[in-house]
């Protein structure tokens, strides 16, 4: 599905004024077949509200391609020429989108009704979806909080849950509200990957336990995790509950919160809805503060009558806005009475006021009655969503700030250097801001003899202002640019107010060395600084390269041109550009003489930590690991202005070029896909998209039959530098480095060193001594 793969990739587009207007037209020319002209585009325009109404039949393999479409980008772009006729704040007036499920199912249990749902108070479930083994890098404590403020809804937390003890308290409870808190099946397994290991294990439950039956020593159905996410109908959308009891010697799982060791057990979203629905109580709302819920998830727990109306995220959406809108919503339920579609309007209306940036097409209500009056025929069900005895809104007289303020434990200096954010979220929250109210911050971060610090006084005039990607702090303390090794320090945050401290707390700050890369989702993007085209090894390479590329030009005076003689349409041309290529090859082939080793130690627990080595170590030593070897050749690439890309699969990196910068523009502008190869991706039950890009110059495996796409019209390049180390020869290196990207299992992600460049990810200002 071309639409939702644009609308996960769109941190590589959405700054391309061209490639916006691109998408307008051809989001315009997809509502015409389904009879949506400009009459009634301008239609939808005009009103503030649209909901797009789907069938259900019982068959997910039905009508999958409406429900996974992302609705809400499509009729934001195709209307937006007509909504910047009405104005909101400089922007286009705004338009909510819901979505609603026409059940045609026979067997449908009754809705809650609406005089009855909160007779007898509001009563809420939290089910926390987070291994136990997971919680020291994840705190939903905040969250909880934060529901909990919510005026006359009494939470419970349902900590880390059976599917049968989520249906136990379901039955038992019948609260009219269900949050779930935590990690969806996709990012779980990531993170459980990343902090332990290929050999972490998941109960894939009963249905799949003759496939895992063969391992022995496991309970039947508890797969490799390794196998799971390389599987595709395997690891497919829903949540993490706990699952078979794991043996006690087992190491792939762990035991933090007194209950007997256990292995996570994946949930699809088929069989978490069913188990709400066996419960014999039909939940009012259901809310998924989980990624990649929108498209199946939600639907499907609205679908099985699990719940009346649902609502999650298309894909990822940033952690502290996110539990501000749930809990938004929460108070906008219950001020409207349990007027869902009002409440979502509202909660929606003043995110959109927020002066931080927000995506308001990634998130997504679902529910399974008439949102709008004029489809209240369905009786019950739609009276259920839409009465409203609203209640009055509280004055808000409290001009108190509140402080909101996680550090990331340890910081690598590439994303210091790059102007990342210290803090993991710095939040001011006020419920009566204004021009008066004013704050005071003070951060403070020691660096041996030096203190690096920043000060501002900040207006809060909105009810929630987001600090977390303003604080920064200047890089001029050498202790932190000549380390060797990790040190501790720590960070000082103070916050007042009129002269009284709001906030004041030092919290301990691990600051990483300067050639320490980790490769996680936060860290693994800032590799493009460690591209060094400026290491004084570089043009040592080339100096030698310039005789090799006159011998393949047959050429005395032939030099590094780059693109400069190519032409996208000439084959002869583009074979100059792969020349220049070749002699690099062949001067670190024939003169360097390379030679593979182990990285160097990181003295650091985590499994995604590694040392890097700059050029000038790779020359000093004469080897270095695949990562070593692929930096020191895009950084070649770099420097004669050949736009080079670094391949990481799972354990291995390689470097590749693209043959004209014309290409790389072309892949920018995301262009439509071939059907016979990517669009045929996607069905009823997988989500090849769960992990597309994150920021433009870094794409995700969703992107792998893209990227191959352009490997196979010659267009990208990829090389295998280990061969290198290996004696290999130049044609040969690419024919390795083809096969490498061979297969989806084993591809992670594409970095794009020049666009990264042009967004200021720059190199690393450090030298070898």
């Amino acid at each position: 599905m071309r639409w939702t793969y644009v609308l996960r990739s769109r941190r590589r587009w959405v700054d391309e004024a061209a490639t916006r207007e691109q998408n307008e037209t051809a989001a315009c020319a997809a509502l015409a077949q389904f009879g949506i002209d400009d009459a009634g585009l301008r239609q939808l325009a005009e009103g503030d509200c649209a909901v797009v109404r789907i069938p259900w039949t019982g068959d997910e393999a039905l009508h999958w391609e409406s429900r996974i479409l992302p609705w809400e980008y499509v009729l934001a772009a195709a209307t937006r020429r007509y909504r910047l006729a009405k104005p909101s704040n400089g922007r286009p007036s705004p338009l909510t989108v819901m979505r609603e499920l026409r059940l045609l199912t026979q067997d449908v249990p009754p809705a809650p009704q609406s005089e009855t749902l909160f007779a007898n108070g509001m009563r809420g479930l939290i089910v926390e979806c987070l291994p136990p083994e997971l919680r020291e890098h994840w705190n939903l404590q905040g969250e909880y909080d934060r529901l909990r403020k919510v005026p006359d809804v009494q939470w419970r937390v349902l900590s880390w849950p059976t599917l049968e003890e989520l249906q136990k308290e379901v039955g038992e409870r019948w609260p009219q509200f269900i949050h779930f808190a935590g990690l969806d099946s996709h990012q779980g397994m990531r993170e459980l990957r990343r902090h332990i290991g290929i050999e972490a294990r998941i109960d894939l439950g009963p249905a799949h336990a003759e496939q895992a039956a063969g391992e022995a020593g496991l309970p039947p159905g508890v797969r490799r995790i390794e196998d799971i996410t390389s599987d595709r109908s395997i690891a497919v959308d829903g949540v993490l509950l706990r699952g078979s009891p794991a043996p006690a010697p087992d190491s792939a799982t762990a035991a933090t919160d007194g209950r007997p060791r256990s292995y996570p057990r994946l949930v699809p979203a088929h069989d978490l809805g069913r188990t709400l629905a066996a419960s014999g109580h039909c939940t009012y709302f259901v809310s998924f503060n989980v990624w990649n819920s929108a498209a199946r998830i939600a639907p499907l727990v609205v679908a099985e009558r699990g719940a009346l109306a649902a609502m999650g995220f298309q894909d990822a959406f940033d952690d502290g806005l996110a539990e501000y809108v749930h809990a938004l919503m929460y108070e906008e339920i219950r001020r409207t009475n349990g007027h869902l579609p009002l409440a979502f309007e509202r909660m929606w209306t003043a995110v959109r006021g927020l002066p931080e940036s927000v995506d308001a097409t990634g998130i997504t209500l679902w529910a399974g009655a008439p949102l709008l009056p004029r489809h209240s025929g369905a009786g019950a069900q739609a009276k259920a969503l839409q009465d409203v005895a609203e209640k009055p809104a509280r004055t808000a007289t409290n001009k108190q700030v509140r402080v909101s303020v996680t550090p990331y434990p340890e910081l690598n200096y590439a994303v210091l250097h790059n102007g990342r954010p210290l803090f993991e979220q710095f939040v001011l929250e006020c419920d009566a801001p204004g021009p008066d109210v004013e704050v005071d911050v003070d951060v403070s971060v020691h660096m041996g003899l030096e203190t690096a610090r920043y000060q501002r006084r900040v207006c809060v005039s909105s009810q929630r202002i987001a600090l977390t990607d303003d604080i920064h702090v200047p890089l001029t303390a050498a202790l932190i640019r000549g380390t060797q090794e990790a040190i501790s320090s720590s960070v000082i945050v103070e916050v007042e107010q009129g002269g009284r401290t709001l906030y004041r707390n030092s919290h301990r700050l691990r600051l990483l060395p300067v050639d320490q890369w980790r490769d996680n989702l936060r860290d693994g993007r800032w590799l493009p600084s460690f591209v060094q085209p400026r290491d004084p090894a570089v043009p040592r390479v080339l100096e030698r390269a310039q005789r090799y590329m006159r011998v393949l030009r047959d050429d005395p005076t032939s030099g590094f041109d780059g693109y400069q003689l190519a032409t996208a349409t000439d084959e002869a041309s583009l074979r100059g550009v792969d020349r220049q290529v070749e002699s690099i090859w062949a001067a670190l082939l024939h003169d360097w003489q390379l030679g593979y080793v182990n990285p160097p130690p990181s003295y650091s627990n985590a499994l995604d930590s590694q040392r890097l080595r700059l050029p000038s170590t790779v020359w000093e030593h004469r080897s270095g690991t695949c990562i070593d070897l692929a930096l020191l050749f895009a950084a070649c690439l770099e420097y004669i202005d050949i736009h080079p890309v670094i391949f990481l699969l799972k354990g291995h990196a390689l470097p590749g070029w693209w043959r004209h910068q014309s290409y790389r523009d072309e892949y920018l502008k995301m262009p439509a896909p071939e059907s016979a190869e990517e669009g045929a991706r996607m069905n009823a039950h997988e989500n090849p998209m769960a992990n597309a890009q994150t920021v433009a110059w870094h794409t995700g495996e969703a992107s792998w039959p893209e990227i191959r796409r352009w490997i196979r019209q010659r267009k990208l390049v990829p090389i295998e530098t280990v061969r290198l180390t290996e004696h290999g020869g130049f044609v040969e290196a690419i024919e390795s480095g083809v096969a490498a990207l061979a297969e989806q299992r084993d591809f992670d992600s594409m970095l794009e060193i020049v666009t990264a460049r042009h967004l200021g990810i720059t190199p690393l200002p450090v030298r070898e001594g």
